[in-house]
């Protein structure tokens, strides 16, 4: 790599930071006045109640559910912004850098609203549960929960983007479908104790909830490898 390409990709990385923190910081904004709302939107997967423990951690709950909220909403503009600044750079067209772009927003919602969905509910009446079975009662706090929630659904979604990684890695040629077929024994047992280490509970049903999908989405990602490979005339 060039000075001239470090220094490009320097300027890029300044120009994206920046106008990525502004995009965040307009929709958080924007975000805390749908505080509450989104905080009863958790709260119906969750199917329990929650107390705030001291005066302020409504309110710095509530800022810090905007933040989550402002970057959750913003993941298009940023993935955009990424692409806008970064294509100079990289030897991806246009219409590919697009059908990137596509593919990175619909994988992360669709493993955001996966956990949502499915997993969160799940995975919070577990845990509730087995408090119980030892006559334990929960008395969850408000920023616990915020934080607990927040960081699963963007854990899932940015594990979703395992394809994108990949496909991007591969166009780079810093990695090839075959070494990643050889691999994969290794692969499996890395997203077995990545999934076992960000779900929420110890259980297999859980556990299989992220591990099952991400190894899918990684078989994908090499098939797209492939593809790409074959047009390259690699393979």
């Amino acid at each position: 790599m060039g000075r001239e390409k470090i220094v490009l990709i320097m300027r890029a990385s300044k120009k994206f930071v920046l106008k990525a923190l502004i995009v965040v910081a307009v929709t958080g904004s924007l975000s805390f006045f749908f505080s509450k709302k989104l905080l009863g939107l958790l709260l119906q997967k969750a199917d329990l109640k929650i107390y705030y423990l001291s005066l302020p951690e409504v309110f710095l709950s509530s800022i810090e559910l905007s933040i989550y909220a402002g970057l959750f909403f913003a993941i298009p503009i940023v993935i955009y912004l990424a692409w806008y600044e970064f294509h100079v750079v990289s030897s991806i067209n246009a219409a590919r850098g697009y059908m990137f772009i596509i593919m990175a927003i619909v994988l992360f919602y669709a493993g955001s609203i996966f956990c949502y969905s499915i997993v969160l509910p799940s995975g919070i009446k577990f845990l509730v549960a087995y408090g119980k079975d030892n006559n334990i009662m929960a008395m969850i706090s408000m920023q616990r929960f915020v934080t607990f929630c927040s960081a699963m659904i963007f854990a899932f979604g940015f594990t979703f983007e395992v394809p994108i990684v990949l496909l991007a890695l591969g166009k780079a040629g810093l990695v090839r479908s075959k070494s990643l077929t050889k691999t994969r024994r290794f692969a499996v047992l890395f997203i077995v104790i990545s999934a076992a280490i960000i779900t929420p509970t110890p259980d297999i049903y859980n556990l299989a909830l992220l591990a099952v999908p991400t190894y899918l989405l990684y078989e994908i990602g090499i098939l797209l490898m492939k593809i790409n490979e074959r047009r390259k005339g690699i393979l």
